[in-house]
């Protein structure tokens, strides 16, 4: 896939600066994110995208904890590295500084992280990747994992890699006309941080992998089982008893695995659930049509001025000036 072939979105360098956990997929088509802010302080999210040669480089940093669903583009693999400050989880794996989060098959991955996350992704086609395998000889036999899974490298080595993309991201943000009005640049860039991941693939021990943390995997799978069944209400409320039943849990295991891997209660947790996509509405409606009452009642908030409290505590505004915002 040469440069002239890459999405029109990957062609120029893109710096962005998020403020509203929203509006995170309006700058980007080729991941798809869900994202539900867990604090309650401000929320932000900086991504840079840098095009290379044949793939495309995406930092991305937050100031806050969140959960986010992230399916990757059919069209690429997304090998990430995580900065010296990451905390968290993806499907229940742990999340720690300077580990390598290897692709699955195109699933939506949810991850967990608190605040001060950095992380450096290549999304490179598949064939690519596996090519530059075959000639090295080394892991000739070697795929992306069927299940997304998280690699342990040799520090070092994995630290160089997470300097590299910074750097071609510091240079892109101060210079992106070197990355936009160069294909030698960009393909320059892209052979030095590929050298360097298949040098941090191969230090990496695959028989100590997070694969094995069945607790932590446990505990995503219920607490996905229970966002998908609270979203499938059509605004109503569930019942603790009704989360009980859909994860096949007791009360204890449910309440043990939304603080493990939120930490919070499931009912706090599917609160600010409903309060996103109560905001979803409101940005894609139109006044003219609908009420912020209405929108509130759509996702299980009977007392609206709750709802507004609420809502102006997670988001900085009022639900009526996020309504009046969209155009007529």
């Amino acid at each position: 896939m040469p440069d002239h072939d890459l999405p029109q979105e990957l062609r120029e360098v893109s710096i962005v600066q998020i403020t509203d956990p929203t509006a995170v997929n309006d700058s980007i088509e080729v991941l798809n994110q869900d994202v539900i802010h867990l604090d309650t302080a401000g929320f932000e999210v900086k991504r840079v995208t840098v095009p290379l040669a044949e793939c495309c480089l995406i930092y991305q940093w937050t100031n806050s904890a969140l959960r986010t669903q992230t399916r990757v583009h059919d069209d690429f693999d997304a090998w990430t590295i995580l900065g010296p400050h990451a905390n968290g989880s993806i499907d229940g794996l742990e999340l720690s500084p300077y580990g390598m989060i290897a692709p699955g098959s195109g699933e939506r991955a949810e991850i967990i992280v608190n605040s001060g996350y950095e992380s450096v992704a290549l999304l490179v086609p598949p064939k690519v990747l596996q090519g530059h395998l075959a000639l090295r000889r080394m892991k000739v036999d070697f795929e992306s994992p069927e299940n997304v899974e998280v690699w342990h490298a040799d520090k070092d080595v994995a630290r160089n890699l997470f300097e590299l993309g910074t750097r071609i991201a510091e240079t892109a943000e101060k210079t992106p006309e070197i990355f936009n009005e160069n294909h030698w640049a960009r393909y320059g860039a892209q052979v030095e941080y590929m050298d360097s991941l298949f040098t941090t693939i191969e230090s990496s021990d695959l028989s100590d992998t997070a694969n094995s943390d069945k607790k932590g995997k446990s505990y995503s799978q219920i607490v996905k089982k229970c966002e998908v069944y609270t979203l499938n209400l059509d605004g109503r409320r569930p019942y603790l008893s009704e989360l009980c039943e859909t994860a096949n849990v007791s009360e204890r295991t449910l309440q043990y695995a939304f603080r493990d891997m939120l930490g919070m209660s499931p009912l706090t947790y599917l609160h600010r659930l409903r309060l996103h996509r109560a905001r979803d509405e409101l940005r894609n409606a139109k006044s003219e049509s609908t009420t912020v009452t209405n929108v509130a009642m759509n996702w299980g908030f009977w007392h609206f001025g709750d709802f507004s409290r609420a809502y102006k505590n997670c988001f900085d505004e009022a639900p009526s000036s996020t309504l009046r915002e969209n155009p007529d």
